[in-house]
């Protein structure tokens, strides 16, 4: 009974009753598959094994990580909570593409079984990718749990950052995949493919590159819970409790959190001296609590 209690404490007060929404099911249940789906190929694939037995094992390992991640999206309420509640558990999302890229990249220097390079290098930049995917809207899901719908001022934000600059590595990224694809070099082509996929994700998260009817979301919103850096899809919460101070320097205005300190150029906000003014007031208004 103690474990139980002590399993179910967590935030209290930040619990919701309701399931998960069908995005951060979706995306669970995508991303255990490729979770079991590449340790499980990878393994057999070492200790070879024909690709019609890859490419079964492969599904099935989908299939089951699909399950078995969708159940645990619907039975744990407060699962996108617990895992968007802090940058270090939201990383560890990312973490188990790791091994499989490392395996994957010792192919090039080491000879191994047939068919570990096609399987293993691939499976690293999937969970990789659905890793992160699930890592934003987790970290999405506990902001919108925390601070509650209206804030108690907002301000005009441009996120840093130069489209033209982004729009030249992405098409450099297209011509090195393509110029690899041309000689065959497949695992090369799709690590370029890669790394220019991950730099357009990161510029739709950054807010760099805005689309649609939410292009012109970009704000900072003040909570009591602390300062929120909304953009077009994703949004941030730097907690009150993180800060140790606020203030001008260098031209910018800088939240002081230890080794993460979060920093906004003059040029970058609307109205600067306000945001300083409001901060001041409501961390003053914090500590006296």
């Amino acid at each position: 009974m103690a474990v139980r209690t002590a399993l179910t404490s967590f935030d209290a007060g930040l619990r919701g009753s309701d399931a998960p929404d069908t995005a951060f099911q979706l995306a669970t249940a995508i991303y255990g598959g490729t979770l079991l789906a590449g340790f499980v190929t990878t393994a057999i694939a070492l200790v070879g094994s024909s690709l019609i037995v890859l490419a079964a094992t492969s599904a099935i390992g989908f299939i089951s990580g699909c399950l078995g991640g969708l159940i645990l999206a619907r039975v744990d309420h407060e699962l996108p909570a617990r895992l968007g509640r802090t940058f270090t558990r939201q990383l560890a999302l990312t973490v188990p593409a790791v091994p499989l890229g490392v395996v994957g990249g010792s192919t090039w220097v080491l000879s191994l079984e047939p068919y570990v390079d096609v399987v293993a290098f691939p499976s690293a930049v999937v969970v990789f990718a659905t890793g992160y995917a699930l890592s934003r809207l987790a970290g999405d899901r506990y902001v919108d749990t925390v601070v509650g719908d209206d804030p108690i001022d907002t301000w005009r934000w441009l996120p840093p950052g130069s489209v033209k600059l982004d729009g030249v590595l992405v098409f450099l990224y297209v011509v090195l995949a393509g110029g690899n694809a041309i000689v065959e070099n497949w695992l090369q082509a799709l690590l370029w493919v890669s790394l220019g996929s991950l730099w357009v994700g990161s510029c739709l998260v950054e807010g760099r590159w805005r689309f649609g009817p939410s292009g012109d979301r970009t704000e900072l919103q003040l909570y009591d819970a602390g300062i929120v850096k909304q953009r077009p899809y994703t949004r941030t919460l730097v907690h009150w409790r993180d800060v140790d101070h606020v203030r001008m320097r260098n031209g910018g205005l800088v939240f002081d959190c230890g080794l993460r300190s979060v920093r906004f150029n003059r040029d970058e906000l609307e109205e600067p001296d306000a945001v300083l003014e409001a901060v001041d007031q409501q961390l003053a208004a914090q500590n006296a609590w």
